[in-house]
């Protein structure tokens, strides 16, 4: 085994090499269905190819079965690399899947094509989460080329993380929960920040409710005929922004931001034509709630406010959970992963990284869920799901250090 130093070089000779495998992967888009997309199994052969030709220990294939693509499974790899120390595993686990590209008119360039220039690499999924997949995967190869990892290494691929994870990683564990111990490394670099200054280790509550506001349709020159579910789903909106907000006004400040969240977010198409009232408006409310709070209240609140405005409106208000998950326990500030990610990035960046919380949902709670200490970190810029998504090459270099340190 050799030091640092000569592996940080040898990821900065394959440079190039990184880049162009960054590129060739997101070049393959990986939808799911749920996003109108065939799946990951194309990109995730091309990857796994690549992994392959590192040399695993051991690679465990879990594909989950989902008979709306066309392969009929969502493709899971898990590789291991023997270390000196095989006691424990460093984990990093990155998604193949991404998002749709979203109107294609604000985009610069067609998203799907990705390429490289003026220091960037441009395209959809080269934040979310091509770079953590890239990075991981040649920071293995320059520690390997330079004598090998001081712990074993896992490099864990897998689907579905954009739409649920019922397909990826959640199947994962409730298939091979054997694989993962307590006493190993599992760093999921899926969030982040521009400067690389934090760890996520813990998560909010996710809340997603719909509502649907049943009226009378009919004619816009005959109100007196009809119930106007727009008018009537308009007020429950301003209902539940003001009044959520100000019920459960609690502080957290380990949080970023530091209170809960009630975004009304999608809204259904209701009638075609300007001239007709529309007897059905549907809605929805994405929720981040800070852990001290009971995600039962806040329904109880939701249901409440539905109830008066179906008084008010003469309205039938019906409330759906969408997703109801809570947070798990947070990952201890002094945990191995988070000390570990710290110094790695002290030494790579020159940055002092802090661990924190944050109002997003990454995987790693499927980990926390059970038991399993996970941190999630890596430098980017932010631009996950926007159009024109890009990252810095020096981002990406710089992690696959980062990854290279930890795995030494």
């Amino acid at each position: 085994m050799v030091g640092f130093p000569e592996a940080a070089r040898r990821i900065d000779e394959l440079r190039d090499e990184c880049v162009d495998f960054l590129i060739r992967i997101c070049s393959i888009p990986a939808l799911g269905p749920d996003n109108h997309g065939t799946g990951e199994m194309e990109k995730y052969r091309a990857v796994k190819q690549v992994i392959d030709a590192l040399g695993p220990d051991e690679a465990v294939e879990i594909h989950a079965p989902d008979e709306r693509v066309p392969d009929g499974v969502r493709p899971n790899l898990l590789a291991v690399f023997k270390g000196a120390d095989t006691s424990r595993t460093l984990w990093i686990l990155s998604h193949i899947d991404v998002v749709p590209p979203g109107e294609r008119a604000l985009w610069e360039y067609e998203p799907f094509r990705p390429f490289c220039a003026d220091g960037f690499v441009n395209g959809r999924g080269v934040e979310d989460n091509g770079q953590a997949l890239a990075a991981s995967v040649f920071a293995l190869r320059g520690v390997k080329e330079t004598g090998g990892p001081a712990i074993n290494v896992g490099l864990a691929v897998v689907s579905d993380e954009e739409t649920g994870s019922k397909y990826g990683l959640e199947y994962v564990l409730r298939q091979r929960l054997d694989l993962f111990s307590p006493d190993d490394l599992i760093l999921v670099p899926d969030a982040g920040t521009p400067n690389a200054d934090h760890i996520e280790v813990a998560e909010k509550h996710l809340l997603q409710v719909g509502f649907k506001v049943t009226g009378r349709q009919g004619h816009a020159s005959r109100p007196d005929r009809c119930v106007n579910s727009l008018r009537a789903a308009a007020h429950l909106i301003v209902d539940l922004d003001e009044g959520l907000p100000d019920r459960f006004s609690e502080r957290n400040a380990f949080f970023n931001p530091p209170t809960s969240t009630f975004e009304p977010t999608k809204k259904e198409a209701n009638v075609p034509n300007i001239n007709t009232i529309p007897g059905e408006d549907v809605f929805y409310l994405d929720c981040r709630v800070l852990p001290e709070v009971k995600l039962d209240h806040v329904l109880d609140k939701m249901r409440a406010a539905a109830a008066r405005t179906a008084t008010r409106f003469g309205v039938e208000v019906a409330v759906e959970e969408r997703m109801k998950f809570e947070a798990p326990p947070a990952t201890p500030a002094d945990a191995p992963v988070v000390v570990a990610c710290a110094q790695a990035v002290q030494e790579v960046y020159g940055v002092q990284a802090r661990p924190v919380g944050i109002g997003g949902q990454t995987v790693a709670a499927f980990f926390r869920k059970r038991g399993l200490k996970a941190a999630v970190w890596q430098r980017i810029l932010g631009l996950a799901h926007a159009p024109n998504e890009r990252i810095p090459v020096e981002h990406l270099i710089g992690d696959a250090k980062v990854f290279a340190r930890m795995m030494l």
